[in-house]
């Protein structure tokens, strides 16, 4: 996938509200990383995934750490994903 098609799922707005259609939108701009072919996308989507795996910890456990863990680095790739995609359109 391209950096222009990952830019332009970036324009949708995410879902208001609800978690679980906002983690599909993450999930869906996650993939799209992946498949990118760019590798500094590829590392940030992989501990992307990572920290998604924090948040169901949280779900499990009530711990609050790890949901301040997948928080911090969901906003972490979200500035980085904005940066390269800003790039890419210059």
């Amino acid at each position: 996938m391209s950096i222009e098609k990952i830019q332009r799922m970036l324009t949708r707005k995410p879902p208001d509200g609800r978690l679980r259609e906002q983690l599909f939108w993450l999930v869906d701009i996650v993939y799209a990383c992946k498949s990118s072919g760019d590798k500094a996308l590829l590392g940030q989507a992989q501990l992307v995934e990572q920290a998604l795996g924090d948040l169901g910890a949280y779900l499990e456990t009530g711990d609050t750490n790890a949901l301040d863990i997948a928080a911090t680095r969901v906003q972490e790739f979200a500035h980085l994903v904005n940066a390269k995609v800003g790039r890419a359109q210059k």
